[in-house]
């Protein structure tokens, strides 16, 4: 958990009163027994690929990571499933409609934008649209698309270690870039 965090529960939130112990996790008031776990935030991604093993690569058009390659997908809102997100997500980013998803795997990242630091929990689908032909970017996130065979070169131009990660797991995991939805 970021120190900046941690450092911000001097007091307590329910009791008011000042900690003994700053930046212990989970946080806990003596004085009213109130705890609260640091948690990490929920993210999503999707793995989309065409009939030749081809991924659909996002060019991000902002930070962090600006210029760099990453998978459509983005942060769960409250009151929102994984599945949920990862449909909406993949349709702001792309236009695109999610017809079917599979979970693949998930892993930890972390979101550093603008000096904050935010602990993240990605978890990776392999899904399928019924085609890539339509594609349109989100001008505010995205700077463009790429529809490739995953490379070392791409791998390495990933904005997220997460996303390389997942996209290595799927390459191991897939017949001739493919997996089944």
């Amino acid at each position: 958990m970021p120190d900046h965090v941690l450092q911000a529960f001097r007091f307590c939130p329910r009791c008011g009163v000042q900690t003994a112990v700053v930046g212990a996790s989970p946080f806990h008031c003596s004085d009213c027994d109130f705890s609260f776990y640091f948690s990490p935030t929920a993210a999503v991604g999707a793995i989309l690929s065409n009939d030749q093993g081809e991924l659909l690569f996002l060019i991000r058009g902002r930070d962090p990571g600006k210029g760099k390659y990453g998978l459509p997908g983005g942060f769960v809102d409250v009151n929102e499933t994984l599945e949920e997100a990862l449909v909406r997500e993949v349709q702001e980013e792309t236009s695109l409609t999610v017809a079917q998803a599979r979970y693949l795997c998930s892993f930890p990242n972390t979101y550093q934008y603008r000096g904050a630091k935010v602990d993240v929990l990605d978890t990776f689908f392999v899904c399928r649209v019924a085609s890539m032909a339509q594609l349109l970017a989100q001008p505010e996130e995205v700077e463009g698309f790429m529809i490739a065979r995953p490379t070392e070169e791409i791998l390495s131009n990933m904005a997220f270690q997460s996303n390389r990660r997942a996209i290595e797991f799927f390459l191991a995991k897939s017949q001739n870039g493919k997996i089944e939805c």
